[in-house]
């Protein structure tokens, strides 16, 4: 079990995590606590970023300073996240210090709110037999996408020989420089790709892959690395809800209002945390040449793709085709931005009635109103929405082209 708090200036919530500690102790769980493992010589910052990818359950303290520590919202992301994929993993959040469910969901660690909180109650001892009964007799949960992500990440960087070019990275990345003395020979790579996980600006990701570039890594690494960290731009919170939407519920059809494919490629692998164990990806578009008919047109191209993706012949039945075992969520990605969107339902609704396992994620472009113009009920569709400009998407393309030619130089000159 691990703990996230921050009471190093907080006497009292410090009492209450050393309480809460030893009564699951008594619990005979295996208790991971950064304060039990702060001694000189060793290294706690990267047992930390181990924890935060092996744990089976976690509890959250949410004080007044948990609110505003950088440290806990990106422990606490990480187990999120972890949660979202492996909804059987216990995480529980107790609320201290004064602090409320209002004020929880208006902080930086709001994502909290959806999962299972807690209120300290006025009895410290009744309240810790309380909290550490939650916690029933735990499974492993197992290898999940969080941690194997971090794993692969650190595996990439410890390519790296010089140690320098990890403190230049997270200067890229506006990690705090007092997070830099953390990154010392041999713990550097997992400790750095822990920090990685954030939400970082895209352009801050590709001059951190670019240094890594100049700092010695070879070209198939640097393009190993940034397809795993450059989908970090995508918001954690949209990401979450294509893996289920807030309520639970995972819904088939995802809308995703953007005009670039690529960006549904990023949304996808920032969802699924780059695992390519749990998802995978058929495209298709609706492009119909000369007088063809735009529906037949596109369905025959969704039919096709996903045909393609799950073994079959081009002449081969789709319709009550098994999903494949051990493949994970297969989603067809589908460039909607030339079709009307009554065309892309009413496929829709003809694909799902042969394969109704099949995901979709949906580019119908920037300038479709979604909500008001999907023929169909509303609460079949999650729309996501994303707070970025076009010019966003322009640079993310740019982005992505500009680490292509890192790795694989064409020759092209500008036009």
């Amino acid at each position: 079990m691990f703990i996230s708090h921050s009471t190093s200036a907080d006497e009292r919530t410090g009492r209450l995590l050393d309480a809460l500690a030893e009564g699951l102790d008594e619990k005979k769980h295996e208790v991971l606590l950064d304060k039990r493992i702060k001694l000189p010589g060793r290294p706690w910052e990267l047992k930390l970023a181990r924890f935060l990818g092996e744990c089976d359950a976690a509890l959250v303290l949410v004080n007044k300073a948990a609110l505003g520590s950088p440290w806990v919202r990106r422990e606490t992301n990480i187990l999120h996240w972890r949660k979202t994929l492996y909804p059987g993993m216990v995480l529980v959040t107790v609320l201290v210090d004064g602090v409320g469910a209002g004020e929880l969901r208006k902080s930086d660690l709001r994502y909290l709110a959806t999962d299972d909180v807690e209120r300290m109650g006025p009895d410290t001892a009744v309240e810790v037999a309380r909290l550490a009964g939650l916690f029933p007799r735990l499974r492993q949960a197992g290898e999940d996408g969080v941690g194997l992500w971090l794993e692969n990440i650190g595996i990439v960087l410890r390519e790296i020989k010089d140690q320098s070019v990890f403190a230049r990275m997270a200067r890229e990345l506006d990690i705090p420089a007092e997070e830099h003395t953390a990154l010392i020979p041999g713990f550097a790579p997992l400790l750095l790709a822990s920090q990685m996980l954030d939400t970082h600006e895209v352009d801050h990701l590709l001059k951190a892959i670019l240094v890594a570039r100049m700092g010695g890594l070879e070209r198939e690494r640097v393009e190993d690395l940034a397809r795993m960290i450059l989908p970090v731009w995508v918001d954690r919170d949209d990401a979450r809800r294509i893996v289920s939407d807030t309520d639970g519920t995972v819904r088939r059809v995802v809308v995703l209002t953007v005009d670039t494919p690529l960006i549904g490629h990023h949304y996808l692998a920032r969802a699924f945390c780059v695992d390519t164990r749990s998802y995978y990806i058929a495209e298709a578009d609706g492009r119909p040449p000369g007088d063809d008919d735009p529906e037949d047109h596109l369905l025959d191209q969704c039919e096709r793709a996903v045909k393609y993706a799950i073994g079959l012949d081009a002449d081969d039945e789709l319709d009550g085709a098994e999903e494949p075992r051990g493949f994970g969520r297969l989603f067809l990605l589908l460039d909607a931005t030339r079709c009307e969107l009554a065309v892309v339902h009413r496929v829709l609704e003809r694909l799902h009635g042969q394969v109704s396992w099949l995901s979709v994620l949906v580019i119908p472009g920037r300038d479709v109103d979604v909500r008001e113009s999907w023929p169909g009920n509303p609460d079949e569709v999650l729309v996501l929405d994303p707070r970025f400009e076009a010019g966003h998407e322009t640079l993310v393309t740019a982005v992505d082209r500009r680490v292509q030619d890192c790795v694989r130089p064409s020759g092209r000159r500008a036009w």
